[in-house]
Formats: C-alpha cells, structure tokens, sequence
C-alpha cells in the first residue's frame, strides 16, 4: 500500500513541472503575440498619418491598399486571440480551475481590454479611409 501511495505522489511530482512549463512557454507566446499587435497597431496609425499627408492621389490610393492589408493582418491575429488562443490561456485543467490566464481575472480583463482597444482604433482608421475616398461625410 505504501508503495503504491509513493508511486501515485512521485508520478504526480514528475507531471507538475512538465505542466507548469507549458503553461509558461504558452503564456508567453500568447504575451508574444500582443507585443506583435500592438507593434502592428503603431504601423496602421503611421500608416494613417502618411496617408493623411499624401498629395498624390495615385500614392494615397497605395498607401491605403497597404493599410487594408495591415488591417487585414491585424484581424486575422484578433480571431486567433479571441478563439483558439483564448480555449490556449485556460491552462491545465480548462475552465478556468488550471493556473493560465483565464485563471486569473486581471490578466483576463487586460487582454480583453486591450483587445476591445484595437478594434475601436481599426473602426475608427476604416471609417477614416472611407472618408478619404468619399465615401461618408466627415463630421
């Protein structure tokens, strides 16, 4: 009996680094990938900007195609992280009852409010574009 206790507790010591270790190596690919949005975010208001100085219209045309496609990018990242990234953050365990990220509420809340941020700011640059091609009135 006591050998069979043992076994149980050193096999259940062997497994928690290992699961300990994912979960960082996944939080940080996760905190990774923000760093990369918000980076993407500063390219699409640099891009807004240069935009917003062209004289040229073929060059504006040009400058707003390679904005489109930024935002194109930045999109396709934001239903990674509000899909199968977010299911990624739970951790060991799902639900919430693991040590991730949905385990704790302010990280939780953070990402959400980050993620909330960078879709008022692509609304607001879409709305910019069309204005710029006529598209609605500026108010």
């Amino acid at each position: 009996m006591k050998q069979l206790v043992f076994a149980a507790l050193a096999a259940l010591l062997l497994a928690v680094p290992s699961a300990w270790s994912q979960q960082t190596s996944d939080q940080q690919a996760q905190e990774q990938r923000m760093q990369q949005m918000q980076e993407r975010m500063k390219k699409m208001q640099q891009e807004m900007d240069q935009i917003q100085q062209a004289k040229d219209p073929k060059e504006r045309q040009r400058l707003m195609q390679q904005h489109m496609q930024t935002m194109q990018e930045q999109m396709r990242d934001m239903r990674m992280m509000g899909g199968p990234m977010m299911m990624g953050m739970m951790g060991p365990g799902m639900h919430g009852r693991g040590h991730g990220m949905m385990g704790d509420p302010e990280a939780r809340q953070k990402m959400m409010e980050d993620r909330m941020d960078m879709m008022q700011m692509m609304m607001e640059q879409m709305m910019e574009q069309m204005q710029m091609q006529g598209g609605t009135p500026k108010k």
